[in-house]
């Protein structure tokens, strides 16, 4: 009985290790992703104002090329307990 409890308590905190990770990686890959896209648009609308316009519109359209380039936030991994899970 108490081999059986010691198993089904280490399989549940296991799991739930894996699952933090797991929660840790998806939201890394999903705040890149829409990092990504977010540049994309913003790059692919100053080509937009570059294209048709002026000269005037073209150097502004240089100077918001400059505010595209943003860092995406950072998520903070899960904290290890002592054991290193």
């Amino acid at each position: 009985m108490l081999k059986t409890a010691l198993c089904l308590t280490s399989i549940i905190f296991l799991a739930g290790c894996a699952t933090r990770d797991q929660l840790y990686y998806d939201a890394s890959k999903a705040i890149s992703k829409d990092a990504t896209v977010a540049s994309s648009a913003c790059f692919a609308s100053v080509a937009e104002i570059a294209k048709g316009g002026d000269n005037a519109a073209k150097t502004a359209a240089i100077t918001l090329a400059e505010k595209c380039k943003v860092e995406p936030a950072k998520v903070h991994p899960p904290k290890r307990n002592w054991f290193g899970w």
